[in-house]
């Protein structure tokens, strides 16, 4: 693990030294030397290099709005880095497209009389305005839930400072869309203070803050499916347990044809047996790491079949009837709320 957060960490930092070295070209060449620059307005035909320019702008644009809620929600490696190194990689792609912004209301001398400038810009266009219309597509998604009167609502199974690694309603912030059975399942670690949800090189299960954490009934109901037989398995980044994805885990079926699956429990910490009635708040078992993961977790969804088979079963939505959450800066108290992708969450 400790690997995996030094190249993210050296990926961003390298990215984010180019794009600043870039800036400080561009504003030197752009701003400072000026290069002859006209505003766009002032030039006489040359509507081709006009237009050109106005897309490349408008591209530009689009990042400056679509960065931050890239690498404040969608982003799958945020949890590996620090946020000082999050902040500077967004920091630097809004000063670069900010200033891109700016020089795109003017235009050379070199960009008018070049045809070899001209091809470079198309072509540069030609990559840059899919990709912002892409994104103006995919940006309002990764918010997309299902209505409160279609969704369960239920209490959350943990206690204290958690994050939603997978999470939400589309598959741009949750990787179990694809699948209909898990189509709203989600994944969640307990992190600290910093926002980690592991000490140290995170190598070893005791490493995780999620290791060991008592999980609580999220509804009232009966246990209808448990296991308690598997060993946790070590960390890592590969497959793990195909054969009993879910590890240890229990189902409670709570309303007909609705059972929700508590999985990757540790062993021995299971304090229910199949039959027992559950109430709301109930301590059921401790989280763990056994099943096909990758490193502690607890991973929670509802379905409409009491056993795994995401050939033929349905998930459902649910909602949390009320939770602490933080998405962007500050805290927010939410009655019936759901999560997305790096929320950070308490009760």
């Amino acid at each position: 693990m400790e690997n995996l957060v030094q190249i993210y960490t050296i990926v961003c930092c390298v990215l984010a030294s180019i794009i600043l070295s870039l800036i400080i070209y561009r504003a030197y060449k752009g701003i400072i030397k000026k290069e002859n620059r006209q505003y766009i307005w002032l030039i006489e035909g040359n509507w081709y290099v006009k237009i050109l320019k106005m897309l490349f702008g408008l591209a530009m644009l689009v990042a400056i709005i679509f960065a931050p809620f890239y690498l404040q929600i969608v982003s799958s490696f945020k949890s590996f880095i620090s946020p000082g190194v999050n902040w500077l990689l967004l920091a630097s792609i809004l000063l670069l497209s900010g200033l891109e912004c700016y020089l795109a209301l003017s235009v050379s001398n070199k960009l008018l009389n070049k045809t070899y400038k001209k091809v470079v810009l198309s072509s540069i266009v030609l990559v840059l305005l899919p990709l912002a219309l892409q994104c103006i597509y995919y940006m309002p998604k990764m918010f997309t839930y299902p209505s409160q009167n279609e969704c369960n609502s239920i209490d959350l199974p943990v206690k204290g400072k958690w994050l939603a690694g997978h999470a939400g309603g589309n598959e741009l912030v949750n990787y179990h869309c694809a699948y209909k059975a898990q189509k709203y399942a989600m994944d969640i670690v307990k992190v600290d203070e910093k926002g980690r949800f592991f000490k140290g090189a995170g190598n070893e299960l005791e490493d995780y803050f999620t290791m060991g954490e008592n999980i609580y009934a999220p509804v009232a109901g009966t246990v209808v499916g448990l296991l308690d037989s598997l060993p946790n398995v070590e960390v890592t980044l590969t497959t793990s347990d195909t054969v009993n994805p879910a590890g240890n885990h229990i189902v409670i079926k709570f309303d007909a044809d609705r059972y929700l699956f508590l999985a990757h429990l540790n062993k021995g910490t299971l304090k229910v047996k199949k039959g027992d009635k559950v109430k709301q708040g109930d301590l059921l078992a401790q989280a763990g790491n056994s099943g096909n993961t990758s490193w502690p977790h607890l991973h929670m969804h509802i379905q409409d079949k009491p056993v795994l088979d995401n050939a033929s079963a349905t998930g459902f939505p649910y909602r949390f009837s009320k939770i602490n959450k933080k998405r962007w800066f500050s805290w927010a108290s939410v009655i019936n709320g759901f999560l997305i992708r790096n929320d950070i969450f308490k009760n």
